[in-house]
């Protein structure tokens, strides 16, 4: 009897030792400047939260690594470097004074009051209130004013909801200009240059870098970060009143103008004819501008973004998520008050490619193939290698110079040029004389 008593509290002992086991020890904040600690994601190493100056942690040692502790903070799992992490509780920092450039209007007062534990720019802990969480790199965060600008506080990231309306400010460098914007990991290059980007109601949290000449981004996902996060998930790209095409090059858009791509798989670039790995796209995404129509910003899914220049297309680099891309048009104000007009209808486009021959026109010069508006008029020079001609063909058909009208003899064309209208996809050969 006393054996199976002894037995009983042994195993009592031992059930009541395991959580103290599994918790491991405290570990606590500790940063020089009294800063929060990034939490990165264990997969892609992003930010996905920050931990205030002398939070308690309790790091998972199965998963920790030489590196980096894996830690939960309010609900969110990830690593944090342990050099700044330390055994005891730190003294308390005490917190600088913020520099307000100048004193929010009534309705910012109301919004910075509800994002006290905002991130100032230059300084200290973060608090989300809000649904989703905005960071800016290269760039400052103020709150909308009634005209839609930028003024008062500047922060680096801010907790809001999908009603607030925000402003990012490029923050350029003395003798830099601004090369391209990374938002979630991801480049956009814009056909014009964007200094300001107001955002409203946000879908998601935003991490937006501004990144300059002679600089590299700190945020740009790598395709192998990309390939490693390959999931099979669906992923597509799509637009709605816009248009996208895939890139050859660097930049130049060509394969034909469509609305929607699956990345899913690996797959054939449509511009350059090349197998390309999946999980990714590059992409030019149009608007189609009807008249008396402008651009005034772009919804990436429904978070909405205001450029303080018409940004009528861009080229998205290296996408990895799924994202429907939708203009927001304002009205260009006419000089004359006339009845509003039917928005004129998407315009057709057409496929031309060319063997033995380039074609200029519709926004092409000496082109081998690329898409044009339907009616466009195109002039298509031999390129055979051989300085005379023995005939042309289009869509298969020989291409016919005049018909003798008493024989009925046709006689087909061997010009240097040819002129064409194109109303359907058109594909030219040129045959030159073999000597």
């Amino acid at each position: 009897m006393k054996r199976c008593i002894a037995l009983f509290l042994a195993l009592v002992l031992a059930a009541s030792l395991l959580p103290i086991a599994a918790m491991g020890e405290t570990w606590y904040v500790y940063t020089a400047n009294g800063k929060t600690l990034n939490l990165r994601d264990e997969y892609t190493n992003k930010v996905i939260g920050h931990i205030p100056y002398g939070t308690a942690l309790t790091p998972d040692m199965d998963k920790s690594t030489e590196i980096a502790a894996y830690v939960t903070y309010k609900g969110v799992s990830g690593f944090a470097k342990w050099e700044f992490l330390q055994k005891t509780p730190p003294k308390p920092k005490k917190s600088s004074k913020n520099t307000a450039s100048a004193t929010p209007a009534p309705a910012q007062q109301t919004a910075a009051a509800a994002n006290q534990g905002n991130v100032p720019y230059q300084g200290s802990t973060v608090v989300n209130q809000g649904s989703f969480e905005i960071s800016a790199v290269g760039a400052y965060i103020q709150y909308a004013d009634s005209k839609n600008k930028g003024a008062g506080d500047k922060w680096a990231a801010v907790a809001v909801s999908p009603q607030d309306n925000i402003v990012l400010t490029a923050d350029v460098p003395k003798g830099r200009k601004i090369d391209y914007w990374v938002i979630n990991g991801v480049r956009y290059d814009f056909n014009e240059t964007v200094k300001t980007l107001r955002l409203t109601k946000a879908d998601r949290d935003f991490n937006i870098e501004v990144v300059y000449t002679k600089a590299l981004s700190q945020t740009l996902l790598s395709p192998e970060t990309i390939q490693a996060n390959r999931t099979g998930e669906l992923l597509e790209i799509k637009t709605k009143h816009a248009q996208l095409c895939h890139i050859k090059n660097i930049s130049t858009g060509a394969g034909g103008w469509i609305t929607s791509f699956d990345f899913t798989n690996d797959y054939t670039n449509r511009a350059s004819g090349e197998w390309e790995l999946g999980g990714q796209v590059t992409a030019r995404v149009k608007a189609t501008v009807g008249k008396n129509q402008k651009v005034r910003g772009w919804k990436f899914d429904e978070t909405e973004l205001y450029p303080n220049s018409q940004v009528t297309h861009f080229i998205v680099r290296t996408l990895n998520t799924s994202m429907t891309y939708e203009p927001i048009f304002g009205t260009v104000k006419a000089k004359v008050t006339t009845p509003p007009e039917t928005p004129t209808e998407r315009v057709q486009y057409y496929t031309v490619t060319c063997r033995n021959c380039v074609f200029s026109g519709g926004g092409y010069s000496n082109a081998t193939s690329g898409t044009v508006p339907a009616g466009t008029k195109i002039t298509v020079v031999n390129k055979s290698g051989s300085s005379e001609v023995s005939g042309w063909e289009v869509n298969g058909s020989k291409v016919v110079r005049f018909i003798n009208r008493k024989t009925g003899q046709r006689v087909y064309s061997t010009a240097q040029t040819i002129t064409r209208t194109i109303n359907k996809n058109t594909s030219i050969v040129c045959y030159g004389v073999i000597n």
